[in-house]
C-alpha cells in the first residue's frame, strides 16, 4: 500500500523495508525524514523537551571545552605539557554527568514533531505503524515526520529546505512535478537526488 494524497504517490513501505535490509547488516543508521504539511494543532512536548536537552548537552559540552581550553593554554604558556588528568576537574564531571542523566528516556522518542488531528488516519503514520518502524534504539532506519513546511524560524528544525537538503546524502522524491519543493533537478546541485515516478 502507497502513500498518496500528500505528495503524489509513493510506496513508502517497501522503501523503508529496502533501507533497513541494506542497513541490518552495516553499522549504519539511515534517518528518514518526511516533510510534508499535515493538520496538526501544535507542537509535540516530547519533541520540544528533546530540543531543550540538546540545548543543555551542547552548553555543558561548550562550557568543559571553554575551561579545558584555557587550561591548555595556560599550560603550554609555562612551556609545560598539561597533565590530561587534571584538566577535567570534578565539577565538569558532575556537569556532564547530569547532562548525560537527562538523555536518558523510558519512552520511545516520538516520530512525529507535531501534535496531528488526524493521527489515526494519516497515511504515513499508519504506514510506519504497520511496518514497526518505531525508533527503537537498534532500529537501523529512524523515521521523523515533520508535517510542515521547513523554516529558519522553526524552534524544532530551524533551517530553510536549502540548508536541509545540504545537510543529507540523499534526497527521494516521490515524482518530478512537487508543487511545493525542489524538483530533483534542483535537488540534485546540492545533494544526490533519486526520483520515483510511481
Amino acid at each position: 500500500m502507497g502513500i498518496s494524497g500528500k505528495s503524489g504517490d509513493i510506496d513508502a513501505e517497501k522503501k523503508m523495508k529496502l533501507a533497513e535490509a541494506k542497513v541490518q547488516q552495516s553499522r549504519m543508521t539511515v534517518i528518514a525524514f518526511f516533510i510534508m504539511p499535515a493538520r496538526t494543532n501544535n507542537f509535540n512536548v516530547e519533541t520540544l523537551k528533546g530540543q531543550a536537552v540538546r540545548k543543555q548537552l551542547w552548553d555543558t559540552a561548550n562550557g568543559v571545552k571553554e575551561k579545558f581550553g584555557r587550561k591548555l593554554y595556560e599550560s603550554l604558556l609555562l612551556g609545560k605539557l598539561p597533565e590530561v588528568n587534571k584538566m577535567i576537574d570534578q565539577e565538569d564531571l558532575v556537569m556532564m554527568k547530569r547532562a548525560l542523566l537527562s538523555t536518558q528516556r523510558h519512552t520511545l522518542p516520538p516520530i512525529c514533531t507535531h501534535n496531528m488531528l488526524d493521527d489515526s488516519t494519516d497515511p504515513i503514520l499508519n504506514t510506519i505503524r504497520r511496518i514497526g518502524l518505531f525508533n527503537h534504539p537498534n532500529d537501523r532506519v529512524k523515521v521523523i515526520f515533520h508535517p510542515e513546511f521547513l523554516s529558519s524560524t522553526s524552534p524544532l528544525l530551524p533551517l530553510d529546505y536549502e540548508e536541509f537538503v545540504r545537510g543529507c546524502h540523499l534526497g527521494v522524491f516521490p515524482s518530478y512535478y512537487e508543487p511545493w519543493g525542489y524538483t530533483p533537478g534542483e535537488c540534485s546541485d546540492i545533494c544526490s537526488a533519486l526520483q520515483l515516478d510511481l
